[in-house]
This record gives structure tokens, C-alpha cells and sequence, in this order.
């Protein structure tokens, strides 16, 4: 018996991370996110983000491992189970790398196509936690 759940979007992506204020501060610097709200419970510090219809959920947990440097690699990344990386919708690839770049964010993977044959383009970003951020500019 097949049963259709009525989905209406993504609602948000969530990342845990060592330095909270660090983060938020980046994501608001960087890429022009917003702080939306905080909340937490005993050992852990949360925090809505956005930017339009964009919403990142990050967690500071006091016993949180840290992450992997394979995750921090995209030739790795692919070889760890779970969800890998974050993909923002970029309208000029291009320019968006250069202007990340003069501001001194690392780029991990320059600009490049998707090989399938849609025309669609794609690079690497590192956030300040080392987070993989895709930049996506669609075909």
C-alpha cells in the first residue's frame, strides 16, 4: 500500500559545531545569514539561522566529537555515511567564488559542471568549522 505524505520543502539543515557564536558569526558575516533564535537545554546551545527561505539549525553539544577530517574533503566526504555537505543556490558561480575568495574563505574545489549534462556548475566551500558548503548554480 503506497501512502503519499503531503511535503511542502526543506525546513531546515542542522550541524553540529564546536563554537556556537563563532559559527553564527561566520554564516552572518560570510554569507549574510541572520540570527532567528536561540534555545538549549543542559550541556547544548542551539540556534536558528537564515537567509530568505534558508534556515540552518546549529547545535553546540559540550560532548560532541569533532569532525572527521575526511568530512572535511570532498574526494572523502562522499565515503562516510550520512548527509555531507550543505548545497546554497548561487545565480553566478563565478562571482560568488571571487568574492568569497578576496574575503579569504578557503575555496576547497573550484568552480566546475556537473557531469551530466545539464549545464548546471558547482564548487566547494569550507565554513570556519571546516563544514563543506557547496556552492550550486543551477543549468
Amino acid at each position: 500500500m503506497t501512502q503519499t505524505i503531503a511535503l511542502s520543502g526543506l525546513h531546515h539543515v542542522g550541524a553540529t559545531v564546536s563554537d556556537l557564536d563563532a559559527s553564527i558569526a561566520w554564516y552572518r558575516e560570510t554569507l549574510g545569514f541572520e540570527l532567528l533564535s536561540t534555545y538549549g537545554w543542559p550541556g547544548v546551545r542551539a540556534a536558528f539561522i537564515g537567509r530568505g527561505d534558508i534556515r540552518i539549525e546549529l547545535f553546540q553539544d559540550e560532548a560532541a566529537a569533532p569532525m572527521s577530517d575526511d568530512r572535511r574533503r570532498p574526494d572523502t566526504n562522499l565515503r562516510i555515511g550520512g548527509i555531507g555537505h550543505l548545497a546554497l543556490a548561487v545565480a553566478d558561480l563565478n562571482a560568488a567564488v571571487a568574492e568569497l575568495r578576496d574575503r579569504q574563505v578557503e575555496i576547497v574545489a573550484p568552480p566546475r559542471d556537473v557531469p551530466d549534462g545539464s549545464g548546471a556548475r558547482f564548487a566547494f566551500i569550507r565554513d570556519n568549522e571546516g563544514m563543506l558548503v557547496e556552492l550550486f548554480q543551477p543549468g
